[in-house]
């Protein structure tokens, strides 16, 4: 029989989890306060590393910012600053890396808990939206009740009535509550031979969450037993009262005389229920209200309100039918009997179901069961003749997608203002309320507007909602929204401004997902099992103690099932990985480093570690664990005084160490006999810290700058060794070259090399012979220099670049075969008007291409931009991803749609993007995603995604019209609703009007 359906993609061993620690490691020999790596897996003994147990509570509590210290005792000890946000975005980060190849592009979703403090919840869904682009985000406690109904199937629902369920979903971390509500409301779906079919909804009112989870009870121990609280003790006494509970035993507690027996356990769980019982209050409160809200609500639960005995809020519990115990700490002994006691002593007791030992990835599992369930037709079957209608029944509570509304200016960028969130209470209530964050809009002004789903929903899903001007009256302008959770309806009212009927949206066409499944399985498979098709989805649940990362295969799947591989372990799957290495997670646990204050910031939280650790740091030589020791200025840099640097990153201390070698990009030779320099890579984490620096001092001082564009050559300059700047006359093409030159530490005429092209040039004589503006890259074979050939197209490159692009095309740096040339990477700027000649398509597939826009007429730009000279400039650029895993629909869509026009109407195939250029626009993705871009404000994605499209897709529309036509017809069909890509809107519209021409250019 085929193996089970559920494929967990993160394991630890053959569990069907992974252990959610990580190390933060640091080389205490870099004296940068921001210099830090995160890795999965234990550090080798003797490094200076602090181990993290508990990432969600990292996120979730605490400071905004914590340190490390390296030594204690010495006053001049390294430390390190670690940002909450940063550190869970590596952690991220690495653990999609973890997953294999063939799944990095599919859709992901995350499990979301219910946080009920605001800011704390948009920085943890933040997080999570920078680091995986279209992300969706489900609630967790709603997705632990899908486990109960569609993998146990054993909820059991009254026909004809209001059916409540209560989940009490508590932790390690957060403790929520949520209440599902059963309604069969008579409503109408469809009419065929049999009659009238009912519809069986279920809605959720969600909880907020509490401080009193797991770790509130592991704190509450201690203090019962008379212990200090540290992180050693708090481990302890989390495994021993997850050892009482199972067994019923007391565990000694080591280094003391005490012991947790079950009374404990049971003393505490009573106090945890009374804790969390405002909480329950507050929810039961929303129960009534949700039973007797309207006339029509009222009519149809009186009779269950006057059986039940409910005449107020206060007595809504007696609706409870069911409560789905879930997560360990709700499974405590005594949590049970003190809910009960306190809420139903003298009443009928509702039925109680617990997860059971599933629980581990229950809720991973009810939220891939509740994705497949969406697909039409479903991607999760009954075994035929086992229809039930609690399982072909919706769940209709979870808004699958934000709502954004779009504001756009002639010329501008999309404005995106979310005005409905699907963790935000207001989803579940409804109702009406101001928009906030509208921005400034002028009186009598028309900006065009749209209220649509949004990105995570997709390009279909937002297709045919179209920008259409609205009229402002008054300014300040103000918007409501109105939103009818029964029916699925959000509009947009305004007494501010006119024109703004079309602003509203049915969310409830966002839940289905059209798509027939190409292999259906419907083999014999065990009793009380589900069918399951393959679907290109991956579901997280990330927890305190574990990572569950899950997606589904074509095969079979029972809760009998995925208890087996919680307790067996899953051995089916033999090609995952289990952690960084590919190896089983040890079990035995690094001890931590000691730390301490170094500072007396009160945003600041320094982490205080076991006394015990702090021995380790005295060793003669300390070992550096997996921290490479690395050189600062790479031996073929000019040597630069950074004592001069007072500003960026921080002074490095500089290692004799030769500086790792990573494997040259896709487009070099790695068997070049001669080493080249620009091979040599520097970490991401110190790429991107001395990034972010570099642009702190560049907003602060040369604000006309645009840093994206410095981003964005960059990244370029790192896939690929010829970049060319396009962009009309007087935008700075030149000058943004010499900026980058400034960054990445080149001194003119030593390794940046200023080059004007002659319109007369037909060779490379006037480079590389006797007197050529370039000899110096034939005798200086150690530097890696950086060339800028201004008017690149003033002749054609093929005349004087020909030798120089082969020697890059080999990788081999010979212009001839005695004649080799030193690293080098070439910059090219292009003037965009009437006078120009084009550079040929063979040129711009082998070079990377980047626009510029005209200099911001807003901005009072000085007579000569300068750049700051005091940052410490970047020593490298980062290593190149040999694979492009990280995808874009909006990509996808364009090359797909361009592809079918010229198949279908047999159009020349150099319209289509050549694998060169497909494998650069990968690796640049997969850079802004590795490099933490979108998290640190460098560089947005979707501005990435736009100029990708428009300049290295789009670039090849070139030629008679009538033979594009189909072309661009397509491409504007399908980017018809793209308007947060205003680049690429722009350059289609530039081939339509040149229509009338009866020829299309790429340049104006």
């Amino acid at each position: 029989m085929d193996k089970s359906a559920f494929r967990f993609l993160v394991r630890s061993g053959d569990q069907p989890h992974h252990s959610a620690r990580c190390f933060i490691v640091a080389d205490p020999k870099v004296d940068d306060r921001k210099q830090w790596d995160l890795q999965l897996d234990p550090p080798g003994e003797g490094g200076w590393s602090y181990e993290i147990t508990d990432i969600k509570d990292w996120m979730l509590h605490g400071k905004p910012k914590r340190q490390i210290i390296f030594d204690r005792a010495d006053p001049k000890t390294p430390f390190r600053d670690l940002v909450r946000e940063e550190v869970f975005r590596e952690y991220l980060r690495k653990i999609l890396n973890m997953l294999p190849e063939e799944h990095q592009s599919r859709r992901k979703y995350v499990l979301m808990p219910s946080i009920s403090d605001e800011d704390s919840r948009k920085r943890y869904k933040g997080a999570l939206e920078a680091v995986i682009p279209g992300v969706v985000v489900l609630p967790e406690p709603e997705m632990v009740a899908e486990y109960f109904r569609l993998i146990k199937q054993n909820l059991e629902l009254e026909a004809g009535q209001n059916n409540i369920i209560l989940v009490v979903d508590i932790g390690a971390a957060t403790a929520n509550m949520t209440i599902i509500v059963s309604r069969r409301d008579g409503k109408i779906l469809d009419v065929d031979s049999k009659g009238a079919q009912r519809d069986l909804r279920l809605r959720a009112l969600r909880g907020d969450s509490d401080n009193h989870a797991g770790r509130w009870v592991d704190k509450r121990l201690l203090d019962q037993l008379g212990l200090d609280e540290s992180q050693k003790k708090l481990r302890e006494i989390e495994k021993a009262k997850v050892q009482v509970s199972l067994t019923g035993k007391k565990i000694s507690i080591s280094e003391s005389s005490t012991a947790i027996e079950k009374s404990h356990l049971e003393a505490v769980s009573t106090e945890l229920w009374m804790e969390l019982r405002p909480l329950f209050e507050s929810l039961r409160e929303r129960l009534y209200d949700n039973q007797v809200s309207s006339e029509d609500a009222r009519q149809k639960s009186e009779a269950r309100l006057r059986e039940r005995e409910v005449s107020s809020a206060d007595d809504a519990h007696r609706l409870i039918d069911t409560i789905l115990l879930a997560g360990g700490t709700s499974q405590l002994p005594g949590f049970e009997e003190a809910m009960f006691e306190t809420l139903f002593p003298d009443v009928k007791r509702p039925s109680v179901l617990r997860v059971g030992s599933a629980f581990s990835i229950a809720a991973a599992a009810g939220g891939l069961a509740h994705i497949l369930h969406r697909y039409d037709p479903p991607r999760i079957r009954e075994a035929p003749g086992e229809g039930s209608a609690l399982f072909t029944a919706e769940l209709e509570s979870t808004l699958p997608h934000a709502l954004v509304l779009g504001i756009k200016h002639k010329g501008e960028r999309e404005q995106s203002i979310t005005v409905l969130d699907p963790d935000d209470p207001f989803v579940d209530d409804g109702g009406k309320r101001v928009i906030d964050g509208i921005p400034s809009l002028s009186n009598g002004s028309e900006p065009k507007t749209r209220l649509v789903p949004a990105v995570t929903a997709g390009v279909e899903a937002r297709r045919g909602s179209k920008f259409l001007p609205t009229h402002v009256n008054q300014t300040p302008t103000e918007f409501e929204l109105s939103w009818d959770p029964n029916n699925e309806k959000a509009q947009i009212r305004s007494n501010h401004a006119s024109q703004v009927g079309h602003l509203w949206f049915d969310a409830g066409r966002l839940r289905r997902r059209e798509e027939l499944s190409p292999n259906p399985y419907d083999e014999p498979m065990p009793s009380g099992a589900l069918a399951v098709d393959a679907a290109s989805d991956v579901i997280f649940d990330i927890g305190m103690s574990k990572i569950v990362a899950v997606t589904a295969e074509r095969g079979w799947i029972s809760a009998e099932e995925l208890e087996r591989i919680v307790r067996d372990g899953d051995t089916s799957h033999t090609d995952l990985a289990s952690d960084e290495k590919g190896n089983p997670v040890p079990t035995a646990d690094l001890k931590q480093v000691a730390s301490r204050a170094a500072t007396d910031d009160a945003e600041t939280e320094i982490i205080e570690d076991d006394k015990e650790a702090a021995s380790r740091r005295n060793q003669p030589e300390t070992r550096l664990g997996r921290v490479e020791k690395r050189q600062v200025n790479a031996p073929t840099d000019p040597q630069i005084n950074l004592e001069n640097s007072k500003k960026g990153v921080g002074e490095h201390i500089t290692s004799k160490v030769k500086p790792k070698t990573i494997r040259p990009s896709a487009n070099s030779n790695s068997e070049t006999e001669t080493p080249d320099p620009w091979s040599w890579r520097i970490p991401d984490t110190e790429f991107t810290q001395a990034l972010t620096s570099i642009r702190d001092v560049f907003q602060a001082e040369t604000p006309e700058v645009c840093f994206e564009d410095i981003v964005v050559a960059l990244l370029a300059l790192t896939v690929r060794p010829v970049v060319l700047l396009a962009g009309p006359p007087g935008c700075g093409k030149s000058t943004l070259v010499r900026v980058i030159a400034s960054i990445l530490g080149k001194e003119p005429d030593a390794s940046f090399h200023d080059v004007a092209v002659q319109a007369h040039w037909d060779s490379d004589s006037p480079l590389f012979e006797a007197e050529g503006q370039l000899t110096a890259l034939l005798t200086d074979s150690e530097t890696a220099h950086l060339v800028l050939f201004d008017e690149f197209n003033l002749t054609r490159p093929e005349y004087y670049l020909s030798r120089l692009f082969h020697a890059f095309e080999n990788g081999n740096r010979k212009l001839s075969p005695d004649q080799s040339i030193a690293s080098c990477r070439v910059f090219g700027t292009l003037n965009i008007d009437e006078s120009s000649r084009p550079p040929s398509p063979k040129v711009l597939d082998r070079c990377f291409l980047i626009e510029l826009s005209q200099a911001n007429l807003n901005i009072a730009l000085p007579a000569k931009i300068t750049w700051p000279r005091e940052f410490t400039p970047l020593h490298g650029l980062p290593e190149v991803p040999q694979t492009g895993p990280i995808s874009d629909e909006r990509i996808v869509g364009v090359v797909n749609a361009l592809h079918q026009a010229v198949q279908e109407h047999g159009l020349r195939e150099d319209l289509l993007p050549s694998r060169r250029v497909l494998n650069d626009i990968w690796a640049m993705l997969n850079l802004h995603h590795r490099l933490d871009l979108q998290g640190r404000n460098l560089l947005d994605r979707g501005d990435l995604v736009d100029r990708l499209i428009a300049s290295r897709i789009l670039i090849k529309l070139s030629g008679a019209f009538d033979q594009l036509s189909p072309a661009l017809e397509a491409l504007e069909q399908f980017a018809e609703n793209l308007e947060e890509l205003p680049i690429t809107q722009r350059r289609l519209k530039l081939a339509r009007r040149q229509a009338r021409l009866g020829f299309v250019s790429p340049w104006q």
